[in-house]
């Protein structure tokens, strides 16, 4: 991986918890992640790792990496918003020229990633890059309509009785 390349996954690293709010933007969406999902659950990379949020892949030919993976996203994203929060967290890293941090491994003691929408949102409104992008306005409607999805929070189990009695 390039020095570049490096820093712009560190930048996507440091901002991918509260950026999770708009790439897995729903309650539903956080039910498909975590272990053994193939999606990730824990903040890091990996090569060829499927149960890694950041995968690098690698050519067998040449050995060098191809493309990178973010798994963390569903076609529930407003796509503008998702790109543009993954374009800045990463041109943040090359900007301020983050040094990529060591591959995950099986031991790693890498943090959570967070396990609800509810959890995603309280880290967007302390990520100053993301609120930035997004303005005053965008972000702070964002937030309210997504956390009163939040509050709305049931099981599949209440989710689908529920359906089942309308």
């Amino acid at each position: 991986i390039s020095r570049k390349g490096g820093a712009f996954i560190e930048g996507l690293l440091n901002h991918l918890p509260s950026l999770l709010s708009l790439s897995i933007p729903t309650v539903n969406s956080f039910r498909r992640v975590g272990p053994g999902c193939w999606t990730g659950h824990k903040v890091g990379w990996s090569t060829e790792d499927k149960e890694s949020p950041v995968r690098v892949c690698i050519d067998l030919n040449t050995q060098q990496a191809t493309n990178v993976e973010l798994k963390l996203s569903d076609a529930s994203a407003n796509i503008y918003l998702e790109l543009a929060a993954i374009l800045s967290a990463g041109m943040e890293g090359i900007k301020n020229e983050k040094v990529l941090r060591p591959m995950m491994n099986d031991e790693d003691t890498a943090l959570p990633l967070p396990q609800s929408l509810r959890e995603s949102l309280d880290l967007l409104k302390k990520d100053e890059l993301l609120l930035s992008i997004l303005g005053d306005e965008l972000s702070t409607a964002y937030i309210a309509v997504r956390e009163l999805e939040a509050r709305a929070d049931t099981t599949l189990e209440e989710e689908v009785s529920a359906a089942l009695r309308a």
